[in-house]
């Protein structure tokens, strides 16, 4: 099966996340300024996974606002993995309305956790700092 025959749909990530997602990728204090709502969308949805948060529900309202059309296919691949690894059944990969809602869900998790913990970050941390922090406190959750 081609890539072209298994489309993926657009992202939702939640009209409740909009003001949080447009303020990470805009504010100068947060390490995804100048990034995309799709990259900070990724990093939410991977980081809740990594630390096995829990699943709250898909993101409220019926926005779609990430166009599928910009999730390379090596994103699509990890999103593909990250529902595998969650169903545990390489199956739903033919199923790309699954694996899209699994990641809205995990992606919601993970909004909802780094969101708060960014805005109470102290300026004087670097957001590379930041994210070694991230990666040192997953590899601890994981051991």
């Amino acid at each position: 099966m081609s890539e072209e025959e298994i489309r993926f749909p657009d992202l939702n990530y939640g009209e409740n996340n909009k003001k949080q997602y447009e303020d990470l990728i805009i504010s100068e204090w947060s390490p995804f300024f100048n990034h995309t709502i799709w990259e900070v969308f990724i990093f939410c949805m991977s980081y809740a996974f990594a630390k096995k948060l829990s699943l709250t529900g898909s993101p409220t309202g019926t926005t779609k606002g990430i166009n599928a059309k910009v999730l390379s296919q090596p994103t699509r691949y990890l999103m593909r993995t990250l529902a595998i690894q969650h169903y545990q059944d390489i199956k739903v990969i033919k199923d790309s309305t699954k694996v899209a809602k699994i990641c809205e869900q995990y992606a919601n998790a993970g909004i909802q956790e780094l969101y708060p913990r960014l805005l109470n970050k102290p300026s004087e941390v670097p957001p590379e700092q930041f994210f070694i922090d991230l990666q040192k406190e997953i590899i601890e959750h994981n051991i």
